[in-house]
């Protein structure tokens, strides 16, 4: 089963919320047709079916004429990542059929997530600039962050809805281990906590390491 299959989207309606995903601003009916070379009425149709499940949110846009202003879409963050299918199906692939069999997968996953942080620190940050720089790296991977204080807020997962759910544990280890492994390769003598997994966000708290 495809990742498309799996979510009920087909090819079309999987371009439009790939479209989504990528801007970094909620798009118009108008613009998705152009840029996927559509009908308005056929881009219209996915955008409202995609809302319809809640993998896109509509607004109104800030009027500045009179008349209705049009309607704004944005991905939501329960939309299955549409960036690199095909590198998720080999992932729930390995998942299912390599770290499953084991015995002690969550360990391994976490090993793996730790080899996987410690390969994208770089020892000489600066120590206030650490936790920055890993939020950043997170944000380049399709994690969606916020910041709040000390706490790092997973507000969107790439793999929550793109993962058989019996894997996401797995899934889970492999990232603690990768914010533990870039804090204890980094300078800055940062610790991550154990993430709290939550049913719409996760969290973790930085602090430094005890002398």
């Amino acid at each position: 089963m495809t990742l498309t299959q799996q979510h009920g989207l087909g090819p079309s309606r999987a371009r439009v919320l790939a479209l989504l995903e990528k801007s970094a601003e909620p798009l118009s009916v108008g613009q998705v047709a152009v840029d996927l070379g559509v009908h308005k009425n056929s881009a219209r149709f996915h955008l409202d079916a995609l809302a319809e499940v809640g993998y896109a949110r509509r607004a109104a846009a800030a009027p500045k004429t009179q008349g209705r202003p049009p309607l704004l879409y944005s991905a939501t963050s329960e939309a299955p990542s549409m960036g690199n299918v095909h590198l998720l199906e080999l992932v729930n692939l390995l998942l299912t059929e390599v770290l499953a069999e084991s015995e002690d997968s969550a360990s391994i996953g976490e090993r793996a997530g730790r080899r996987w942080g410690a390969a994208l620190a770089d020892p000489t940050t600066p120590a206030d600039r650490v936790t920055d720089d890993l939020t950043t790296h997170l944000a380049e991977r399709g994690f969606g962050i916020r910041r709040e204080g000390e706490d790092l807020c997973f507000t969107r997962c790439p793999f929550r809805n793109a993962i058989d759910p019996a894997r996401l544990p797995i899934v889970c280890a492999i990232h603690q281990g990768l914010l533990d492994g870039y804090m204890d390769a980094s300078a800055g003598a940062w610790v991550a906590d154990p993430i709290t997994i939550g049913p719409q966000v996760c969290v973790t708290r930085f602090h430094t390491a005890a002398v």
